[in-house]
């Protein structure tokens, strides 16, 4: 949702942009010839010559907008015009001719409810008459109109003359103004079939906001009170933007009116921004993406609070900006989870797209890129359902994925209690057997008690021996026999505190096989794992040391460890790793692989103050850097801290 609001704002900003670029004739002078001609026998219609508009910036009366010179009118080709954020009064005159056989009496909707008043007059030319006028003030819609949805307008015509309607609009928000016209006998028929869609929506939302509820109730799990508050701000947002909220629940309050845009998107902002910090997990991806996560909440927690104070041509593109910002990272963010395999973030993505599809297509229709009809506005709505529906999905994937998880490590924690109960009774056995033969003959008892002091011992043994490999499976990667990333962190931050003590050099290497994913894409995977297990190989071969720690921490990404050695040496360890890499040829089947791999090292004599992820940015931004000079190659930097050491300088090198 929150991307789409976005979306939203950069298309509105670009068809400004196209509008101001129309020619003149189209855009800066009036068409005295145009006429809209009313159809026959259609259920509803749009503007087919367009409008003319002038903005006034004081309550021009309408005495004085019909001694306007042509000149001074705007003409808009289209059936929707965009007034902005502008706070002053805009005039819009629209010449209506029924074509013969057309009927004489219509409604004509403007379907953009965020307009804080409209006068209308319906004038005849040719008599200098006013057939018509009226009025809405506040959001009031009048017991005797047509339709308690703002807005909606009679109008009698002939096909005989020609009539002109003058409108003074006062917009509250940012305002489009899409105009629709309805035969009075098929209006109803739209009424119906607009509630009956708009009950069904929110009771849909309704639904998902009920079902994701109890669920957290009973689970108390914050993902599910999340989504709750996110639904529920889309559900306001969209109360407001189709006018359901109008016409059913706070037509009597424009005082909340006045504020509710400013204040229910940047609510919507900030309820999308606590779910994705739930759903993502951002507090333990990283310190960058939980701080700025958290930054982010508090700028559109402050939007919220001087939405009433500040001027809304400052605020709303404000809003529009950062919230521009805010979804370009948020999406960033939720596609490079998608890429690392994050099933959440895919789902979230995806829910995302749906809605932007929809938003974009409104938009289009809106601006009469595509064909304008009244259904486009159902369009964001579908979006809306589907997201949520998806949203629910994936939080109800997500959990039963937590709770196999779960599942499966009680499993292994209850085999293993099993086997130590069967070990345990082989024991109370072999006691109760002692016990037997201590009534016998004094020789048969010594070999009894030898032979089952020695079955004991064996079946303590073979415990111990399956501990001890549970403990190791637990610490090794699986593909490469190296260790795992649970076990490198544990050994990374005991030889950092080693190192503080002795105030002796570590160095941490993080090497990335470049363009791994084309080896997967083209070969295969089981190819890439090939890859994975020649490249692990290397490293131990090459590193030698008993002391040196290799770790798979990723995907196609190692790190290596070096203790109490020179920077010097890590720099030429790292060449030779580099080096051996490239002249190297995986064997796969019929395949011949050759691959490369960039390598980021970071060499330092830790401080007190020095923690683990110091370390590992400089080891990560220094792969970076090899990587954006062009991959395989080594970038090493080093860090002087206490004694001088016989590293290089701070500064990066390349070999």
């Amino acid at each position: 949702m929150a991307f789409s609001r976005a979306l939203l704002s950069i298309v509105l900003f670009c068809l400004m942009l196209f509008s101001g670029a129309l020619p003149a004739s189209q855009n800066a002078t009036a068409q005295p010839g145009i006429i809209n001609t009313l159809p026959g026998g259609e259920t509803h219609g749009h503007l087919n010559q367009g409008m003319y508009y002038f903005e006034a910036f004081s309550k021009v009366s309408f005495n004085q907008i019909q001694q306007l010179p042509d000149s001074q009118w705007q003409f808009h080709p289209n059936s929707s015009l965009f007034l902005g954020t502008s706070q002053s009064y805009t005039w819009i005159k629209i010449p209506l001719q029924s074509v013969p056989g057309a009927p004489t009496e219509w409604i004509m909707t403007l379907d953009w409810p965020l307009v804080k008043s409209i006068d209308w007059y319906h004038y005849r030319q040719s008599t200098q008459t006013l057939i018509s006028s009226g009025q809405f003030n506040d959001w009031q819609m009048p017991p005797d109109g047509p339709d308690e949805f703002p807005f909606a307008i009679p109008l009698a015509l002939d096909s005989d003359s020609t009539t002109l309607l003058y409108l003074r609009i006062l917009p509250s928000e940012k305002a489009l103004l899409p105009i629709t016209l309805w035969p009075a006998e098929s209006f109803s028929d739209h009424q119906l079939q607009r509630n009956w869609y708009l009950g069904l929506f929110y009771g849909v939302l309704f639904a998902m906001f009920g079902y994701n509820l109890s669920l957290f109730i009973f689970l108390r799990h914050k993902a599910f009170a999340a989504y709750c508050f996110y639904v529920a701000t889309m559900a306001g947002y969209t109360l407001i933007m189709n006018g359901a909220g109008i016409a059913w629940l706070w037509s009597d309050y424009p005082a909340l009116l006045e504020y509710a845009y400013r204040i229910l998107v940047p609510l919507g902002f900030f309820a999308a921004l606590m779910f994705i910090r739930q759903f993502l997990q951002l507090k333990h991806r990283g310190l960058f993406l939980n701080r700025s996560s958290q930054i982010a909440g508090y700028l559109w927690l402050t939007m919220i609070i001087l939405a009433p104070v500040i001027s809304t041509s400052i605020l709303i593109p404000l809003i529009d900006a950062f919230g521009l910002i805010n979804c370009l990272f948020a999406i960033s963010v939720s596609g490079y989870l998608w890429f690392k395999g994050d099933r959440s973030a895919k789902y979230l993505t995806l829910s995302w797209s749906v809605l932007v599809v929809s938003t974009v297509i409104l938009l289009l229709g809106l601006n009469d890129v595509i064909p304008y009809v009244i259904e486009l506005h159902y369009l964001q709505n579908i979006g809306v359902t589907i997201e949520v529906l998806l949203l629910s999905m994936a939080l109800a994937e997500r959990f039963n994925r937590e709770r196999k998880m779960r599942s499966e490590a009680q499993d292994i924690a209850l085999q293993m209690s099993t086997e130590a109960a069967k070990a345990k009774e082989s024991e109370m056995a072999a006691q109760q057997r002692l016990l037997g033969i201590e009534r016998r003959v004094k020789e048969e008892l010594s070999l009894k008690v030898n032979e089952q002091t020695r079955e004991l011992k064996v079946a303590m043994q073979k415990l111990q021996i399956m501990n001890k490999e549970l403990e190791r499976l637990s610490l090794t990667d699986p593909l490469t026999g190296l260790a795992n990333r649970r076990y490198f962190d544990k050994r990374f931050n005991e030889e950092i505190q080693r190192a503080k003590r002795n105030q002796s050099l570590i160095g941490l290497l993080m090497l990335d096989i470049d363009h791994f994913k084309q080896i997967n894409d083209s070969l295969g995977h089981q190819a890439g794992d090939h890859v994975i297990q020649s490249l692990s190989a290397l490293i131990q071969r090459v590193s030698g040391r008993a002391s040196d720690l290799p770790a798979r921490v990723g995907g196609e990404e190692f790190c290596l460890l070096v203790c109490n050695e020179t920077a010097g040496h890590i720099a030429s360890l790292a060449e030779s790793i580099r080096t051996s890499a490239e002249a190297g040829v995986v064997k796969y089947r019929d395949e011949q692989i050759r691959y490369t791999i960039s390598i980021g090292a970071y060499c330092v004599i830790p401080t007190p103050d020095t923690d683990p992820a110091m370390i590992l940015k400089e080891a990560d931004d220094a792969l970076y850097q090899a990587k954006h000079n062009g991959r395989n190659q080594v970038v090493i930097k080093t860090h002087k801290s206490g004694e001088a050491t016989d590293s290089p300088s701070a500064s990066d090198t390349t070999p």
